[in-house]
């Protein structure tokens, strides 16, 4: 019994050095958390980035689908579709090597908890799936943005190795892209780039 307790309380003293070190890093720029399945191999990349704006803020960007082609680089073509109030489809088309990258996802949006998950709906990419997520933090935003890019091209399939580096390679890749892409977008720092 004292065992528990005496570990009960190390743990809860950890929790704000936890908290305190996430921070720490992010102060220096995102953090890419990569996971993996029961047999070790990719499963998802998880992008996570504060930014200085209110949640409320950090959520209207993240749902503004129509927007994304003027923040996300490489994105020519995000055209925007609502199907009811939380579920939206959208078009996407990214500049990529060879021929461009086509396909839609259906996003299902929870408002209330400052989350979305969006699923392949058609096109290229298929089985893939992104989720986004706000968190408050002291009055500003962590923003979570986590990607499952999959059968993104035929010919790096074929080159892929035992260590998946072009899916893990892709996949924070653009985990990290959309992350620092929004913080600039949020921040100012792509209006202050471009004067």
């Amino acid at each position: 019994m004292m065992a528990r307790v005496l570990l009960s309380a190390m743990l809860l003293c950890a929790l704000p050095a936890a908290a305190q070190d996430l921070m720490e890093l992010l102060n220096k720029g995102p953090v890419v958390l990569v996971e993996v399945d029961g047999k070790g191999k990719f499963d998802k990349a998880t992008a996570v980035t504060h930014i200085k704006v209110p949640p409320a803020e950090a959520w209207k960007a993240a749902t503004d689908f129509a927007n994304f082609k003027n923040v996300m680089p490489k994105l020519l073509k995000s055209d925007a579709k609502k199907v009811s109030e939380t579920r939206w489809d959208v078009d996407f088309e990214i500049e990529v090597p060879g021929p461009n990258t086509y396909y839609t996802f259906r996003y299902e949006l929870e408002p209330e908890k400052l989350t979305m998950k969006g699923n392949w709906a058609k096109g290229d990419i298929k089985g893939s799936y992104c989720i986004w997520r706000v968190v408050p933090h002291n009055g500003e935003s962590l923003l979570y943005y986590t990607t499952a890019s999959k059968n993104f091209s035929s010919l790096a399939q074929d080159l892929e190795d035992e260590q998946q580096t072009i899916t893990v390679g892709v996949n924070v890749t653009a985990a990290l892209s959309v992350a620092k892409a929004m913080k600039a977008h949020l921040e100012g720092g792509a209006r202050a780039a471009s004067k």
